[in-house]
């Protein structure tokens, strides 16, 4: 019994993680909004919806597991567990999208007249959008047997037709909503994960972003357009200019947001499918953590960003002490003890150092004479450029190159490879 509870238990949360509905209930059902979340009673308005639930689940037998597509091409799925004298029911989740064309095939072929189309259609932007049915049938298969065991359970494929008197013509028996409730309901949600997604931004959490981005992307967007490739396009866009300016409320300087940012436009502009702009999305928001993570000055002053950036901008420029201070028009003493104070180390450390691990990324990934690359980290003396690479590296660029490894270059690639992008860039 308490593995069963705690199978059902994750289940749940499973299911509730990825916008799917999935309840417990102890037959008879007071309440037929648990199956279908509304739709038959509050937006077709349909008589004596409780009783056909009832009949439904009573036909549903232990040991079972009802694999259902309703005909609103909604899908299910149904246990009863005799233990517990209950019944698990998660859905109603779409494995399609339902585009205009669709929607209009479904209606045209349930006898649903036009008023109701948009409501219905609202109802369908609500529900999840959980493509991977073959995920779908391997968890739930896999749930039942570990509850049931490897031969305990049957597998069963229906439609509420033959579960009960559930279709019928729905002609005469609906309601024509006052307001688009749903509607707003729908973008109350959106907008709300979107806040969170900015917020887990700000505070460079990667996880809890994705993680809210996985419940949006659950939910399908209403379509604003006809061409869905070009609508989820422009959402794409419409999420790096939020997440852009989350970015910048962090202090990371408006150049490296920019340089990312026209780098995403580019990449939204060649994508061929909606699965790619889900995935693009994702990167996206990966990009925007990590750039908060590294980039993030806000707890500098506004002087102490301004050479920092300067810095990080041109690491082959003239950035001596003399110089930054004649860029930035301030005195040089003064740049030098606040640079100091707020960074912890001198300024001419920070762009040494800023400058050999610079080249070190270089000699690994790249084929560059050490000379030239020398040249490149802002060394225009190879002597002593080896003699700063050594005190700060242990070895010599020549030894540092020959001895490298895979595991060096993998793990320093994925520590600093977006710095060394947004350098090269």
């Amino acid at each position: 019994m308490e593995k069963t509870t705690l199978l059902i238990t994750f289940a749940q949360q499973l299911m509730e993680r990825n916008h799917i509905p999935a309840h417990m209930v102890h037959p008879p059902c007071n309440d037929p909004s648990l199956l279908d979340q509304g739709l038959r009673k509050t937006i077709l308005n349909m008589d004596h919806v409780t009783d056909a639930v009832n009949r439904m689940f009573d036909r549903i037998q232990p040991r079972n597991v009802y694999f259902i597509t309703d005909n609103f091409e909604c899908n299910y799925v149904f246990f009863r567990f005799p233990d517990l004298d209950e019944l698990m029911i998660c859905g109603p989740v779409l494995t399609e999208q339902i585009n205009a064309s669709r929607l209009t095939e479904i209606m045209e072929k349930l006898h649903i007249p036009e008023p109701l189309h948009e409501p219905i259609q609202d109802y369908y932007h609500s529900l999840a959008f959980f493509p991977l049915q073959s995920f779908w049938f391997s968890f739930f298969t896999l749930l039942a047997e570990n509850i049931f065991g490897e031969h305990g359970y049957e597998i069963v494929y229906a439609d509420f037709n033959e579960l009960g008197e559930w279709y019928k013509n729905y002609n005469g028996c609906f309601r024509i909503p006052e307001k688009p409730f749903l509607s707003i309901q729908l973008v109350e949600n959106r907008y709300q994960l979107e806040a969170g997604i900015i917020n887990a931004v700000i505070n460079g959490n990667e996880k809890k972003a994705l993680e809210m981005h996985t419940q949006l992307i659950s939910s399908l967007i209403p379509p604003r357009l006809t061409n869905s490739l070009r609508d989820h396009k422009d959402y794409c866009i419409t999420l790096n200019t939020l997440l852009r300016k989350a970015a910048e409320a962090t202090g990371v300087h408006p150049i490296r947001i920019d340089t990312f940012s026209n780098r995403n436009i580019q990449n939204i502009e060649c994508l061929t499918s909606v699965e790619q702009c889900h995935n693009l999305r994702m990167k996206m928001i990966q990009g925007y953590c990590q750039l908060v993570r590294t980039n993030a000055l806000k707890n500098y002053s506004l002087l102490t960003q301004k050479a920092i950036v300067c810095i990080d901008t041109d690491l082959s420029a003239d950035l001596s002490l003399k110089s930054l201070s004649g860029i930035l028009s301030v005195n040089a003493s003064y740049l030098s003890s606040l640079f100091k104070k707020e960074v912890g180390v001198s300024l001419t450390d920070y762009v040494n150092n800023k400058r050999i691990r610079h080249a070190q990324k270089l000699l690994l990934i790249t084929d560059i004479p050490i000379k030239d690359i020398a040249q490149q980290c802002g060394f225009s003396d190879i002597h002593y450029f080896s003699r700063l690479f050594k005190q700060i590296a242990g070895m010599t660029p020549k030894v540092y190159r020959e001895t490298a490894t895979y595991n060096n270059f993998h793990s320093l690639s994925n520590n600093n490879w977006n710095n060394h992008r947004r350098c090269s860039d």
